[in-house]
């Protein structure tokens, strides 16, 4: 074979191989971007699933007659800042005490005091800012001394 056969041979065995090459990168960039989207929609679906009563939590400790109440809610906001998320909600707590009103709570820890002796059934309710109802409330039942 001369030499301009095998130096043509050649530019194409180079030029065979680039674009094999760039093909496999192509490929493997499209697969990367794939996953990367299906992460974002799964991160996106589990932020974005309804605030339901299982996902509220309520600690409360009771001292003379006074209640400290601490709530744990997820994906809700007392100051508005989450709801730019979709799924996130915000608003305050409506506390009543045996069926009437006492106040609302625009923050996650509160204390009720002078409360009566006795047994008290405490009702939290999420609230949106307008005052229309979420649909999610709590009911404790504390034992004063």
């Amino acid at each position: 074979m001369n030499k301009k056969k095998r130096m043509i041979y050649a530019a194409a065995g180079l030029l065979v191989v680039l674009v094999i090459s760039l093909f496999t990168m192509t490929i493997e960039t499209k697969s990367k971007r794939d996953a990367q989207v299906n992460q974002s929609e799964t991160a996106l679906e589990a932020s974005s699933y309804p605030l339901m009563e299982k996902d509220w939590a309520v600690n409360y400790h009771v001292k003379k007659h006074r209640i400290y109440i601490e709530n744990i809610i997820p994906r809700f906001s007392f100051q508005g800042s989450l709801t730019k998320t979709p799924g996130n909600k915000d608003g305050y707590i409506a506390v009543f005490v045996n069926g009437k009103w006492r106040m609302n709570a625009n923050q996650s820890m509160f204390i009720l005091e002078k409360m009566n002796q006795g047994k008290q059934k405490i009702t939290l309710q999420l609230k949106k800012k307008d005052g229309t109802d979420y649909g999610i409330k709590k009911n404790i039942v504390v034992h004063i001394r």
